[in-house]
């Protein structure tokens, strides 16, 4: 998996998440729903994203400054 796509999710999750909290002020159905999604999608992509940076080969080298 591409790093571009990590933050794809990222980007997905929180416009989801903006979407559940609107929902959720207009008390629609599924509002709950949308923000749970929103919140394992932000959570997944900033797993992988930080599992991207922490196996890039010149971060380490960063790391050993």
């Amino acid at each position: 998996m591409k790093t571009k796509y990590s933050i794809i999710l990222l980007i997905f999750g929180f416009s989801l998440d903006f979407i559940g909290a609107l929902s959720k002020i207009r008390h629609q159905q599924y509002a709950d729903e949308i923000l749970i999604i929103a919140t394992v999608m932000k959570v997944a992509g900033a797993l992988i994203l930080l599992y991207k940076i922490s196996t890039y080969p010149k971060f380490r080298d960063f790391l050993n400054w």
